[in-house]
């Protein structure tokens, strides 16, 4: 406002039009806001605070009305903002470099550590191969099925497997051992309530070693036995970051009539005479056999 004070304090009716024009100029240069200077403020990588003097060399051009703005030349840095293909491969990089890695401990308590490996799943359409089949072609003879087996292991059938559900039992010699030929085993006991008529049976035994095998014998609801499946060797799964390792045996169960299961399990190891183990945990899943 000085410089229009200025203005009026002038008699402006005694000035030739060359002064009155050098007498604008005058004002114009006098303004406060062109005089003082400007800056502008940023933070470096660092942290650190600058305070920048606005100088005639660091404004930016104004841009011509009658030029683009999609046309101008971007004041950013186009190498520090990469294109879509370049991102993904630099995440590809990324992975290929750092990969991740789990953390488990073994059998003997040492506890290592091992890159994650990359797991594809490959779905192949393949038949099932079942350990076992439990079906009514398949039951034992008559005069086994009529002699006397498992009435006295009534008690110890506590492990209830549902339908589509599991059930787990740990086995110890202790508790109700199973007697055969060669003499008294640690078996588990486990009840199958309301049967459907073509179901898989997922046996899982875990703490075992990879020589071994199941002995299963099926049950009726009076406690005579229907099947047996002798020296089933099953899978050995190996130990992952995410469980243990464990021996597997699949059955397909046809037979409604089936009620209990008693699983036990043997050394393979010929020059040991093949005998019973004990202590380890046995359990059953059930689930819908589809055609």
């Amino acid at each position: 406002m000085r410089g229009l004070f200025f203005l009026s304090a002038l008699p402006l009716a005694g000035l030739s039009n060359a002064e009155l024009a050098s007498a604008e100029q005058e004002s114009a240069n006098q303004d406060p806001i062109k005089q003082e200077p400007r800056y502008y403020t940023w933070v470096d990588a660092q942290g650190i605070m600058h305070n920048t003097l606005i100088t005639p060399q660091n404004i930016p051009k104004e841009i011509s009305q009658e030029t683009s703005p999609l046309a101008a030349k971007p004041v950013f840095d186009q190498d520090e903002f990469p294109s879509e293909e370049a991102y993904q491969q630099n995440q590809k990089d990324q992975l290929e470099a750092h990969k991740p890695f789990f953390t488990w401990t073994d059998a003997q308590g040492i506890i290592r550590s091992e890159v994650k490996p990359d797991v594809v799943v490959d779905f192949v359409a393949e038949e099932i191969v079942y350990d076992a089949v439990f079906a009514p072609p398949f039951r034992l003879p008559s005069y086994v099925m009529e002699g006397q087996c498992c009435e006295n292991y009534a008690d110890a059938f506590s492990a209830i497997a549902k339908f589509n559900g599991s059930a787990s039992y740990l086995v110890d010699d202790t508790l109700f051992p199973f007697q055969t030929q060669s003499g008294n085993v640690a078996a588990a006991y486990f009840v199958l309530p309301e049967l459907s008529a073509k179901e898989i049976i997922l046996l899982k035994a875990y703490k075992l070693p990879e020589q071994s095998s199941f002995e299963v014998i099926a049950l009726d609801k009076a406690f005579q036995p229907l099947y047996l499946g002798s020296e089933l060797d099953g899978l050995f799964i190996e130990q992952t970051w995410k469980d243990l390792a464990y021996k597997q045996l699949m059955l397909e169960i046809s037979d409604t009539e089936i009620a209990y299961l008693v699983v036990f399990m043997r050394s393979n190891v010929a020059s040991a005479g093949k005998p019973a183990l004990t202590d380890y945990r046995l359990s059953v899943m059930r689930d819908q056999l589809l055609d």
